[in-house]
Order: C-alpha cells, then sequence, then structure tokens
C-alpha cells in the first residue's frame, strides 16, 4: 500500500481510492501536541515583552527624575553662570568699543556741550570717570562706512530733525535708537505719533527713563554713593539744631527778602503770577526780561547777590511735570540761600529733606510769605536749611556712562526693546497745568 507523508515521523496509508488512510485517533494526537505547544511559547514572549516594559519604564522615570527642574536647577544656572562668565571674559579680552552717533544737535550745538566733535575710551575714561569706558561718541555721521555701524544713534528730540534727511534711511535690528531730551513734553517739538514703534531706549530726566538724565546728583559725602535722584533716595535725618557757618558770616547783609532770575515770561505753570502774588506780601526783585533789575550774566555778581544780600531765591519751574526739576534749583543750592521750589516733583527724591521750601506745601500765597517771613526772622531756624552740606555734596555724571554701560550689557544684546507709543509714555498723565497753592 502506498503512503503519503505527512512529517518526518508519521506515514499515512493510501487507500484503493487515493485518499490518505487517516485514523481519528492520528489526527487528534497532532492537533493535541500543537495546541499544547503554543501556549507554552505565547507565555515566554508575553513574559519578555512584560519585562522589557518594565525596563523601559524604569529608566524613563530615572531620566526623568535626574532631569527635573527641582533636582537639576542649580546645574542649569552653574552651567549657564560658566558660559555667561566664558562671553564677560572674552568681552573684557577682544570686545569692540561701542559707538554713539548724535543725529541732530542739542539746540544749536552739535556736539551737546562737549568740547569735541569726536571722542574715544579715553575720553569717557579721563573726562567722564565712566566704569564702562569703551565707546566712542561723534556727531559725525562719516565715523563709520554706513549709519547701520553704529550701536546707538541719539535724537534731541526738543527740537524739529533736520530737513534734509530727518531720519537714517536703513537701520539695523541691532541698534538702539534713543529718544533724548531735558525739556518738558510740552516742548516737544515732534508729532510723536509718526515716531511709533521707532524708540529702542530713553534718555530724559524723568527716574523712569532707560537713562537717567537729571542735571546733577547729590552724593554722600564719605560713601561716594549717588543718593538722588532716586525713586526711594535714603536721607540722613535731620539734626534738630546747627549753625552753617558760610551762612552766619554773611547773616547781617543779608536784608533783602526774596529774588528771581528770569527771562520766559509767560509759561504753562503760571509761575509769573505766583511771584506776583508774593509780592503783594513781601519784597521780591526780579532780575531779567521779566523784571526791572538787571545783573550781567558774563560775571559772578548775580551769584555774589544770592550769597551776600538775599534771603531767598525762587526755583520756579516753566512747567508742572512729574520730575521735571532743573539747574534753576541746583544753581540755587550752591549759594547762601534758600531755595522756594515751585514744580510738580517730589522733591524728597531730589533734594535732602529741609534744604528747601516747596510751595505747594501751602494752600494759598498769605501761608507761604508768612512761614517765609518766620524763616527770615529767626536765624536759628533759617541754618538748619544748610545742615545738609556736612553730609551731602552736588555732583554730575554724564548720561553717556550709564549707556555705554548698558551697550555692552549681555542682558542688553539680548533683547529688543520697542516704544510702540512713545506719545502715551512721554505725555500721558505726566504734566498738569493747576497748582496745589491758590493764587
Amino acid at each position: 500500500m502506498p503512503y503519503i507523508e505527512l512529517d518526518s515521523n508519521v506515514n499515512v496509508p493510501l487507500l484503493d481510492d487515493g485518499s490518505a488512510n487517516v485514523q481519528p485517533t492520528s489526527v487528534k494526537s497532532a492537533a493535541h501536541v500543537t495546541n499544547d505547544t503554543m501556549p507554552l511559547r505565547r507565555k515566554k514572549y508575553l513574559v519578555i515583552l512584560i519585562s522589557l516594559g518594565i525596563f523601559a519604564s524604569f529608566v524613563a522615570i530615572i531620566h526623568l527624575l535626574i532631569n527635573a527642574p527641582a533636582f537639576n536647577q542649580y546645574k542649569i544656572l552653574r552651567a549657564y553662570q560658566n558660559q555667561i562668565d566664558n562671553e564677560v571674559a572674552e568681552k573684557g579680552r577682544s570686545g569692540r568699543p561701542r559707538t554713539i552717533l548724535l543725529w541732530n544737535s542739542f539746540f544749536e550745538d552739535k556736539r551737546w556741550g562737549l568740547s569735541e566733535d569726536s571722542m574715544g575710551p579715553n575720553y569717557f575714561r579721563d573726562e567722564f570717570n565712566c566704569h564702562e569706558y569703551r565707546c566712542d561718541l561723534t556727531n559725525n555721521r562719516d565715523f563709520l562706512p554706513t549709519i547701520e555701524m553704529f550701536d546707538a544713534v541719539l535724537f534731541h528730540t526738543a527740537q524739529p530733525f533736520p530737513l534734509l534727511q530727518p531720519v537714517p534711511r536703513r537701520r539695523s535690528p541691532h541698534q538702539q535708537y534713543v529718544f533724548a531730551l531735558m525739556e518738558p513734553p510740552g516742548e516737544t517739538k515732534h508729532v510723536l505719533t509718526d515716531e511709533a514703534g521707532f524708540y529702542n531706549m530713553t534718555m530724559s530726566y524723568r527716574l523712569d527713563s532707560d537713562i537717567m538724565w537729571p542735571y546733577q546728583y547729590f552724593e554722600d559725602i564719605e560713601t561716594g554713593e549717588l543718593v538722588a535722584p532716586a525713586v526711594h533716595a535714603k536721607w540722613r535725618q535731620v539734626p534738630v539744631e546747627w549753625n552753617e557757618t558760610s551762612v552766619s558770616q554773611v547773616w547781617e547783609g543779608k536784608t533783602r527778602m526774596a529774588a528771581w532770575f528770569v527771562s520766559h515770561c509767560e509759561t504753562l505753570s503760571k509761575r509769573e503770577k505766583l511771584a506776583a502774588a508774593l509780592q503783594e506780601y513781601i519784597d521780591v526783585d526780579i532780575y531779567g526780561k521779566c523784571g526791572n533789575l538787571s545783573c550781567p550774566r558774563s560775571s559772578n555778581e548775580c551769584d555774589r547777590l544770592l550769597d551776600v544780600r538775599y534771603k531767598f531765591y525762587f526755583s520756579f519751574e516753566n512747567s508742572l511735570c512729574n520730575d521735571y526739576v532743573t539747574e534753576k534749583l541746583y544753581n540755587a543750592m550752591r549759594r547762601n540761600v534758600i531755595p522756594v521750589v515751585f514744580g510738580a516733583a517730589d522733591y524728597s527724591r531730589f533734594v535732602p529733606p529741609n534744604s528747601v521750601i516747596n510751595a505747594e506745601d501751602f494752600q494759598n500765597v498769605a501761608e507761604l510769605a508768612s512761614h517765609l517771613q518766620y524763616v527770615a526772622t529767626h536765624p536759628e531756624e533759617y541754618m538748619r536749611y544748610f545742615w545738609w552740606r556736612r553730609y551731602y555734596r552736588l555732583s554730575y555724571r554724564s548720561p553717556f556712562c550709564d549707556l555705554c554701560e548698558k551697550l555692552h550689557s549681555i542682558t542688553n544684546s539680548q533683547k529688543t526693546q520697542t516704544y510702540l507709543n512713545i506719545e502715551k509714555w512721554w505725555m500721558g498723565d505726566q504734566c498738569r497745568f493747576e497748582s496745589k497753592i491758590k493764587f
């Protein structure tokens, strides 16, 4: 009988008709073997897969724990700080001077009060006494091959831009365009809505400017620290008694009440009306175009008059704007006379306490005049207004020092700032037209 070979171990005989003679018992036995083997293999594979899954999950959890911020934040900080230190060191070795261009003149002065048209790092170090002095400052647009190569361009916005080329035709993304002026908003000769998104920095008398540009600073004599202007100026305590020798020596000659040197006669602050109202109560001598007295500006006669003849000087501002304090105050503080101030600034941020008399601390002119008369007739009270000279002195710091430092700052180079609405920043809620004192 012929056979059909099912596998290597089983031979099935063929019947006469050619079909296989497969006994039921043989088929059952083969199926039984196959069904018993497959579950074992599947179990084995399943165990392997589960083991691999558990291992992978364990590795992933360990990885997440090691790299979680709570575990590695100090490592990240140290690595980043090392990077910054390396960058600073590299800049110190090979950092090029930053270049600053004065785009237009400061009123009629193309040099902005400086002695030369162009000056380099030596000037920043020796004349400005800047901590960071690696800068070039110039009004020469050809100082570099193209305008786009300057790191900063300063625009004096208290006067119109030049007609032929009002602003640079092209600018580089790295450049800082600086809005610079010392005049109040009412003196800005620009339509600032046309300059939205144009400026990156501000440089002005305001304390919230990117670069402060005050007329003077108060410096602590003992520490050399610049105390004011500052939002939170920290002053020493005013002594109960004080005798200022330089003032007491000329006290007998101070026979006149108050003086005022002025040539701008009609102002937004109406300071001229305040002075006229005070004249109803006390003697006020007005020098210049707005009065009937004069003293030559080319000599020291005006200063001498304040030192030896007058007890008070009117340091009245032409605008009532936040932080607007000008040389009118600081010039008077250098003399042996008490300044009477009139402005919208918080003077505690600018001058030592009990060093000036603020007109806006009084409800009306009669109260102010009465206080002036009291101080003028009480020498011991008068002398206390000069107590600050023992601890502070007036000093000057160029704003170009701060600008130079910012241009070298890594932080500054890593961010881009733009004043999208310079008009709102400069003019919004900054000035008022009504004074607190009634006159």
